[in-house]
């Protein structure tokens, strides 16, 4: 009886050591395809923040130069990124934003209208 309480007992440290220390060995990888999927998903405005950022440490002399250099290059690549995604999903759509700037035209004709109809009646 000894014996299964020992053996239980051993399989149960051994599962709790396990679970412990797994996260802190990372044997596929995984760690470095998660920070670059991230990255890639970052809005703009975070990454100008991020560089901002950097620029104070490097100011603060918490950073050294090439430390900075590196990671601000690396930043500004990805915003790069960012707004060239986001313009070549502009030119791929060029009868949308035709249609938007025939509606701000639009608008503005309207409330010019509007501006000389309200002039008119406060001159009467």
């Amino acid at each position: 009886m000894d014996y299964v309480f020992l053996f239980v007992g051993s399989i149960i440290v051994i599962s709790c050591f396990y679970f412990i220390v797994s996260p802190f060995i990372n044997i596929r990888g995984d760690k470095q395809s998660f920070t670059d999927e991230n990255e890639a998903e970052m809005p703009l405005e975070m990454i100008y923040t991020a560089v901002n950022e950097l620029e104070m440490d490097f100011l603060m002399k918490k950073l050294d130069k090439d430390d900075f250099e590196s990671m601000k290059k690396r930043y500004l690549t990805l915003a790069a990124g960012y707004l060239k995604t986001e313009n070549s999903s502009l030119i791929k759509r060029p009868k949308a934003k035709r249609n938007i700037d025939e509606t701000d035209r639009e608008i503005l004709k309207e409330l010019n209208k509007l501006r000389k109809q309200k002039g008119m009646k406060e001159s009467e």
